[in-house]
């Protein structure tokens, strides 16, 4: 991979909601999110917000939006999503970071890199960022985010050494 990286914000949401968000930056640097998971991400009150507000500030989380009309590329996917994929649909040697299913499909249906929460955990894990990315997946499916324990043992064991 020697694009760059572009984050949906149900990811970027569950990393800063559980102070992972420095995670992404010691993983890759510089990380792009569309103007829509800009919006998604500091609407409301919260501490998720006020992190992801101050990596902006901080410089290694960048807004970037997609040159193509954000047009919806299918009715179940959100305004944060269509604009990840496009942004990433248009640098070839990117990486999109994304959880959403379908997202996925489209992603994979368009030759797009991604990669999910999962295994950015088991990446930060094995790299020893992290002790064990149980205890933060644990805390993500406490906040309400759609994570599965089960995904990660199956990483783990797909990617043993």
């Amino acid at each position: 991979m020697a694009g760059p990286v572009t984050c949906d914000a149900g990811p970027l949401i569950a990393f800063a909601w559980t102070d992972c968000l420095q995670l992404l930056k010691q993983l890759f640097g510089e990380v792009w999110i569309p103007p829509a998971v800009r919006a998604e991400c500091l609407a409301g009150d919260g501490i998720d917000r006020e992190r992801i507000a101050a990596s902006l500030q901080a410089g290694w989380l960048r807004t970037r939006a997609p040159s193509a009309k954000s047009t919806s590329l299918s009715p179940s996917l959100g305004p944060g999503e269509t604009e990840a994929l496009l942004l990433a649909q248009e640098h070839p040697k990117s990486l999109l970071i994304v959880d959403d299913r379908l997202a996925w499909r489209y992603a994979l249906s368009r030759d797009i890199e991604i990669i999910g929460t999962v295994h950015l955990l088991r990446a930060a894990e094995r790299e020893g960022m992290i002790e064990g990315a149980e205890s933060v997946v644990a805390t993500m499916r406490a906040a309400g985010y759609r994570i599965s324990i089960d995904l990660l043992e199956q990483v783990r064991q797909r990617h043993q050494p």
